[in-house]
Parts: structure tokens; C-alpha cells; sequence
């Protein structure tokens, strides 16, 4: 049991972190905000991370905020990208990313499936 206990605290500790100022690749911007990484360059947040976080979340407020934010950074698209300014989403990479457009969609499957009047207030 203690064991269980520590794992959780652990995962939480790095979520936590990874999700703060803390982390050199959290990026906020106007639109969004979240991880990216030296491959997409600075202030360029990856809409994987933001799905991430939803799933991972226990909190409906922040799965919430999380899907409006992809929702506002698609560019006009209707697809996720690769990764986004989080002051200007129109500049991305990657006009088609399937990975990123894959966990969206499970992002709004498992939220309907578990909480689906969220999906009425994004």
C-alpha cells in the first residue's frame, strides 16, 4: 500500500512539474498554454501535451480549459499540428499530424464516455 501511495505522490510530483515555470519547455501564451520541446523550438506548445494533460487530469476544470484551448489553436485547420505559437496559432508545423489528431479524438471519446456533459461547456 505504501508503496501504491509513493507511486502516486511521484507521478503527481511530476506532473506537477512538467506542467510548471519549473520545466524550460512550458510555454504560455495568448491562446495556449503547455509543453513543447527543443524539436519544435521555443514557444511552440504541442497540442499531444495539452491532450496529455486533459486525459491525465481529475479535475474538470482543467479538461475544460485544456480542450478549448485545441479548439482555438487549430488555425482554422479543423486538425491538430505538430506543435503551435502559443501567441500566433496560425504558425505551426505540420499541417496534418495524425498522432496529434489520433489522441484528440480519444480525448473526446474517453470524455464523452466519462463525463460527457463536460463536452457541452467547450
Amino acid at each position: 500500500m505504501a508503496s501504491s501511495i509513493a507511486k502516486i505522490l511521484f507521478i503527481e510530483s511530476t506532473r506537477d512539474l512538467i506542467l510548471s515555470n519549473d520545466n524550460p519547455w512550458y510555454f504560455i501564451g495568448k491562446y495556449a498554454e503547455g509543453i513543447g520541446s527543443p524539436h519544435t523550438g521555443i514557444d511552440r506548445i504541442w497540442p499531444i501535451a495539452i491532450t496529455m494533460r486533459a486525459l491525465t487530469s481529475t479535475d474538470d476544470d482543467e479538461i475544460v480549459q485544456c480542450i478549448r484551448m485545441l479548439k482555438k489553436t487549430h488555425a482554422g485547420t479543423g486538425f491538430m499540428h505538430e506543435a503551435f505559437d502559443g501567441d500566433d496559432p496560425y504558425r505551426f508545423s505540420r499541417k496534418w499530424f495524425a498522432w496529434a489528431n489520433t489522441l484528440f479524438g480519444e480525448l473526446i471519446y474517453e470524455t464523452y464516455n466519462r463525463k460527457p456533459e463536460l463536452l457541452k461547456t467547450v
